[in-house]
């Protein structure tokens, strides 16, 4: 008997809301599939984020993903749903790795993706339209440390 109600209950979970997104936010505009691959001294790249920036000042919904094994991220709007709406995006990338250390600018994080390519700096632009949006970035340059905040000061040997 508790046999069939485990069964039951899993079953259940299965098909119902375990894989439902919430409702919609309100005023969410329709999204279109966007796919974007990464490459990064002539390879795919794990393990970047990638953010779509509207240039649009009023634009209030976020979209990015992260590149999965073959370099490639699904980009999603508000974090859990496929697509983009309609528009023009400035494109930002960013792969950060933390430094152990004994000083602050031993510590400081190394971006793997170069800082150009980051959202205040980036200049890489995309057109989502209806249908679907398929864009390979091809980045080059090297690694980066990220700067120290303002405010902080540098230890040097």
């Amino acid at each position: 008997m508790y046999y069939r109600v485990v069964v039951i209950l899993l079953l259940y979970f299965l098909t119902t809301g375990c894989s439902r997104l919430p409702p919609a936010p309100e005023g969410l505009p329709k999204l279109y599939p966007c796919k974007i691959k990464v490459t990064f001294g002539g390879e795919t790249i794990e393990g970047v984020r990638v953010s779509l920036i509207s240039t649009d000042p009023n634009y209030k919904w976020k979209s990015g993903g992260s590149t999965n094994k073959k370099g490639v991220a699904e980009i999603q709007t508000s974090f859990a749903y496929p697509g983009v709406p309609k528009g023009r995006f400035t494109i930002a990338f960013d792969k950060i790795e933390d430094c152990l250390g004994n000083t602050l600018e031993e510590m400081t994080p190394i971006s793997l993706i170069p800082l150009k390519y980051r959202p205040d700096k980036s200049t890489e632009v995309v057109e989502i339209k209806e249908g679907k949006n398929e864009f390979t970035f091809t980045l080059d340059g090297g690694q980066e440390r990220l700067p120290v905040p303002r405010g902080l000061k540098v230890e040097s040997k």
